[in-house]
């Protein structure tokens, strides 16, 4: 690498701060999905409040009552701005699932000569929705 040309510099910027690949979640196994999403306890307004509320302090910020007694009203703004934001989520938010193609079907059925059944793949994408709780 040549230090001394600016358009070396440059790429070598360009490469080290190419990060596309940085922070991009690793695909979750549709079996495990399957398995243990049914287990969260879903999103609770409550519990997101209070660890922010209680992560204050490291933001310097006091937590608990004010000084006077009173219940803070920032910490009661944090909780009614998270409920309505999980509100938001549960009750407006669109989840679009596409199926891709090759799924495995079975089938079966009657006919004039007797049952039938049948095995074989879908060949075109489906898809579905899905609700956040």
């Amino acid at each position: 690498m040549d230090y001394n040309n600016i358009d070396t510099l440059i790429s070598g910027f360009d490469k080290v701060l190419k990060l596309d690949s940085v922070g991009t979640p690793t695909p979750i196994p549709s079996p495990l999905i399957y398995v243990g999403v049914p287990r969260r306890q879903g999103l609770s307004p409550t519990k997101i409040a209070s660890k922010i509320i209680a992560r204050k302090n490291e933001a310097g910020l006091p937590v608990g009552a004010l000084p006077s007694g009173e219940v803070n009203p920032e910490e009661i703004m944090w909780r009614i701005a998270v409920e309505e934001i999980i509100k938001a989520f549960q009750e407006e938010a669109v989840l679009r699932v596409a199926l891709p193609p090759g799924i495995t079907l079975t089938a079966s059925g009657i006919s004039p000569a007797g049952p039938v059944t049948v095995f074989g793949s879908t060949i075109t994408f489906g898809s579905g929705y899905g609700t956040i709780q």
